[in-house]
């Protein structure tokens, strides 16, 4: 019997077997690159925002997480009214060879195949479960974690995130990259097999021009395969906070400006490595004991710290482990002039409480998307060129201060800055918003992404899960 437990504001289902696609449920969908089962708000920020709007494109989709896993399970994503089923096909990344659904056998018994006549080899594959929910959608979208699609991480991590990506191919699926960060590709193995699945995707967007331009310098520069589109963090929408951290909120605005802040506890240790691991050029904790000391004392602000990455108590990331260790001190120099949510909010509302604020200064990257898709100013402390290319100036107005390159004052005067502007900031993206958000959204609506799917089954009701129209033929 299937039991449940729970991600925090996600229900999640555990399943006795591989489930079972059955086509004329609707439109079979696999996803690959992106989970719920991780305490980095930003990966499933991402996976909430390609459900949501893959809902509000197509006609009833049958969606299935293609990704590492010991056992399958269901997760149901919510929003608003609506309810999605996302059961995970649980792929194995390990040396056990003999592990039916381990991704180095799945990929060898898949280019095997090939070379059987075509109803041989169907039916072949299909003797495995796990191919046999892969075959059954009519395309596969990847994320590669958003910003996993290089190997600055390592080749291990690497090729744990394209194999899937190769897996189908080898089974002669679509394959579309949505909006992600692409390279660098530092190493010549990578370089090849990101062109390797480069010239064989059916589309590739990326969220930066950055992006674009790696994939150009790969594929060259006339392929019309490569567009950018926003990331898709901005079409996620938020979920209210409960009544009664609303309400302490609300007594904070009433005073004054309300600043939101984003403590990096990646940043904080110095990296994975503890040694200053990104080049920043200040030392980030007093960095942060400055930041503070300048809102709250000379611009006359309250602060509220705001977590974007938690986990359990062993884990090195969980920023509200951090702030719970922090907290404490600030709270006694600076009384009324901050609050602390002392509890675990799920990512919908997360960005809530970032919605609330006058600025938003954030050191993780789907942080400041939460701001800026809801209109708040923002500025990001950025560790990487990802921040600048991602929250894109010139179309939000965000303010990005690079932590490898600007000092302290830099970084102190970027903040005066942007909380002296903050009004007119507000005002430019009330203006640009619908627009981006409509942009990102269009990547599921356009021609290109719908001619991967079959028309519509004459006789449904011709809607989708939140209104939309049928497919256009």
């Amino acid at each position: 019997m299937a039991t449940k437990f729970s991600l925090v504001g996600i229900e999640t289902i555990s399943l006795p077997e591989v489930p079972l696609s059955n086509p004329d449920d609707g439109t079979v969908i696999g996803i690959l690159g992106v989970t719920y089962n991780t305490d980095n708000y930003g990966v499933r920020v991402l996976l909430s925002g390609l459900i949501q709007s893959l809902a509000g494109a197509i006609q009833r989709p049958c969606l299935r997480l293609i990704d590492y896993g010991p056992a399958p399970v269901k997760w149901v994503e919510r929003f608003g009214v609506e309810e999605i089923d996302v059961p995970l096909v649980n792929l194995r990344f390990s040396w056990r060879l003999y592990l039916p659904n381990n991704i180095a056998r799945l990929l060898l018994v898949a280019c095997f195949a090939r070379l059987l006549p075509k109803p041989l080899r169907h039916r072949w594959l299909k003797r495995n479960p796990w191919l046999r929910e892969m075959l059954a959608a009519r395309v596969h979208v990847s994320l590669a974690g958003g910003d996993s699609f290089s190997d600055i991480y390592g080749l291990r991590r690497f090729f744990y995130v394209v194999l899937p990506q190769l897996l189908v191919l080898a089974l002669n699926r679509p394959l579309v990259l949505v909006p992600q960060t692409y390279g660098p590709f530092k190493t010549r193995i990578a370089r090849a097999v990101a062109r390797f699945i480069f010239q064989r995707a059916t589309l590739i967007y990326s969220r930066d021009e950055e992006g674009v331009a790696t994939a150009r310098k790969i594929l060259g520069a006339g392929d019309p395969r490569i567009r950018r589109s926003p990331d898709l963090g901005f079409t996620m929408e938020p979920e209210p906070v409960p009544e009664g951290v609303g309400a302490r909120v609300g007594r904070l605005r009433r005073t004054g400006p309300v600043v939101g802040l984003n403590v990096s506890s990646l940043l904080h240790m110095g990296g994975y490595s503890g040694n200053n691991m990104f080049g920043l050029r200040d030392n980030y904790p007093a960095l942060i004991k400055s930041i503070l000391q300048l809102l709250i004392l000379e611009l006359g602000a309250t602060v509220i710290l705001i977590p974007h990455v938690f986990g359990d108590p062993e884990s090195e990331e969980c920023e509200l482990k951090l702030l719970r260790r922090l907290a404490p001190a600030w709270l006694v120099q600076y009384p009324d002039h901050m609050l602390f949510v002392d509890q675990v909010l799920n990512h919908r509302q997360i960005k809530s409480l970032i919605g609330q604020c006058e600025l938003f200064i954030g050191s993780r990257m789907h942080a400041c998307i939460g701001a800026v898709s809801q209109c708040v100013p923002t500025l990001g402390l950025a560790y990487s060129s990802k921040f600048a290319g991602v929250l894109n100036a010139r179309e939000t107005g965000a303010r990005v201060a690079d932590l490898r390159s600007a000092d302290r004052d830099e970084v102190l005067g970027v903040v005066r800055s942007a909380f002296a502007g903050r009004e007119s900031a507000r005002d430019r993206l009330v203006q640009a918003m619908p627009g981006l958000k409509a942009s990102a959204r269009q990547v599921f609506q356009s021609g290109p992404f719908l001619g991967c799917l079959p028309p519509p089954v004459p006789g449904r009701n011709g809607r989708g899960l939140i209104g939309s129209p049928l497919i256009p033929s």
